[in-house]
């Protein structure tokens, strides 16, 4: 039965011919569609394909050219945020958006003038009690209303956010990328929520570019492309490989690659490492020549903390031994590693995109530092490299290398970044979440270059909490739990569940 039947659908909200242009690009054209109460729907498409300004236009963000909004079947005129959140409409980003040195009461009730003083602070005395009521009402949470926010676990930080948006009036709520990073256990926490969500009558909108979650938990499926309503379709109806061709519009095969078979040399080992505050004690792991080793774990286990140490970001090594190439090194700095081969790709964010740059500029940064001396930097030279990168890595979108790269959709923008890392040619290259909050065509190219390098002999470390790029494209998955490396496995098939349950505990 799908989560809508109990409500008889009643419509919740209902576009019309929604349109939208920026300068000359098309961004929305004429996209109509309805949600029910009691409704999962994803909202799917690649990135680019217009999902994020349709949340907006209904949260009352940017304004529609054209086109008729209803909330409850009354047109709706949104000429601010506050027009939408007076309807109902609220969204829960894919950042955990509360404020982590505040209670869990003041995070609930913080802003709203029904709850708050003249000052803007909250009334404590009066809001506690409330805040463990809704928080055991809804989710039979009971929780101290005075806790910091920050100390607690992932998935109670968006049942916060939900509460808050629940007490507010909510009754759409989007779901953005809010399961990007997340440890299974945590994912599957979260659709029980979502799901108890719908059986209460609230409105799911579900924006995810992972296929098995939106199979899994979602009743519809609406599927952009290019700013274009491509269908309207019951989940039920949809093979996974149906809809992934619809979101691409071609057939993209998956799951059917050849992992790279390496060789018996080893190029990197990593011996007894402990780090200075023994966050991270004893880490011993052996990575060949062309094989790719995959780190799985739950979030915050260390998985960052033990990239950045062997990459030299921070001098924290306090005993152990690493060798490479046969040679023990000591690596103080990320230039030490840049100049011996190693490069470092962490998520995508102010550590890696730099916004303010231009999209060459952003190409060029490695090669532009450590090129080789045969290499002379000009203008000219750096058009060139940047013109064989995007043709190499399918990179796409680009007008003009002097737009500045936030202009790409979040697919191409890691294009970008993984070609910058293969500019310089290294022989040891280690990926933090090579594919989150991407869509499922650049998921699969990027896959594949990483199974291309790896042939070609690129030694490779993947830290990623999904499952999926373990099974898919890692030869060995090293288990990281509290800081301490548990198992190794063989990234197979066979082992997906024993992966997910090595990790938990």
């Amino acid at each position: 039965m799908n989560s809508t039947d109990t409500f008889e659908n009643l419509e919740l909200i209902k576009l019309e011919n929604i349109s939208k242009r920026f300068g000359t690009m098309q961004v929305l054209d004429n996209v109509s569609f309805c949600l029910h109460k009691g409704e999962i729907m994803a909202l799917a498409g690649h990135n680019g394909a217009g999902k994020s300004v349709l949340c907006k236009i209904m949260g009352g963000f940017i304004p529609s050219d054209s086109g008729q909004i209803f909330f409850e079947n009354k047109e709706a005129l949104l000429h601010s945020p506050r027009d939408a959140y007076e309807k109902g409409y609220y969204v829960i980003p894919q950042e955990i958006t509360i404020s982590k040195q505040l209670s869990v009461s003041d995070n609930i009730f913080i802003g709203r003038n029904d709850y708050s003083s003249k000052a803007g602070l909250v009334h404590d005395e009066s809001n506690n009690q409330k805040a463990r009521l809704l928080m055991k009402e809804y989710f039979n949470v009971d929780i101290d209303p005075k806790t910091k926010a920050g100390t607690l676990d992932s998935v109670t930080q968006r049942l916060i956010q939900i509460v808050r948006c629940l007490d507010a009036g909510a009754k759409v709520i989007v779901f953005d990328e809010t399961t990007a990073g997340l440890a299974q256990h945590e994912r599957i926490e979260l659709f029980k929520i979502i799901r108890d969500l719908a059986k209460r009558g609230i409105g799911i909108i579900f924006i995810s570019h992972i296929i098995s979650e939106m199979m899994e938990l979602t009743d519809t499926v609406t599927i952009l492309r290019a700013g274009k309503l491509i269908t309207v379709a019951k989940t039920s109806e949809l093979t996974s490989e149906a809809l992934i061709d619809l979101i691409v519009g071609k057939h993209v095969t998956i799951n059917q690659v050849d992992k790279a078979t390496p060789s018996s040399d080893v190029i990197y080992s990593v011996t007894n490492v402990t780090t200075k505050n023994n966050s991270l004690r004893n880490i011993s792991f052996d990575l060949k020549k062309g094989e790719i080793v995959g780190i799985y774990g739950l979030r915050n286990q260390g998985q960052a903390l033990l990239m950045e140490t062997i990459f030299g970001a921070y001098n924290l090594i306090k005993s152990g031994e690493i060798r490479y190439k046969n040679k023990k090194i000591s690596i103080k700095s990320p230039v030490d590693s840049l100049k011996n081969g190693i490069v470092y790709l962490p998520n995508r964010g102010e550590k890696t995109v730099f916004k303010q740059k231009s999209i060459l500029e952003n190409f060029i940064l490695l090669k532009q530092n450590f090129h080789k001396s045969s290499f002379i930097l000009n203008q000219k030279n750096d058009q060139s490299f940047a013109t064989e990168m995007v043709k190499d890595y399918n990179v796409r979108g680009i007008s003009s290398f002097k737009d500045k790269i936030h202009q790409l959709s979040g697919g191409n923008i890691q294009k970008v970044l993984v070609s910058r890392c293969m500019s310089i040619d290294p022989d040891l290259l280690i990926v933090y979440e090579p594919t989150e909050g991407i869509d499922i065509g650049s998921k699969e190219e990027i896959k594949e270059t990483l199974l291309q390098k790896a042939r070609l002999g690129t030694s490779i470390i993947i830290v990623t909490s999904e499952i999926d790029d373990i099974i898919e494209v890692c030869n060995r998955a090293i288990i990281l739990r509290n800081g301490q490396i548990t198992n190794e496995v063989d990234a197979c098939e066979e082992n997906r569940n024993l992966i997910i349950e090595l990790s938990v505990g």
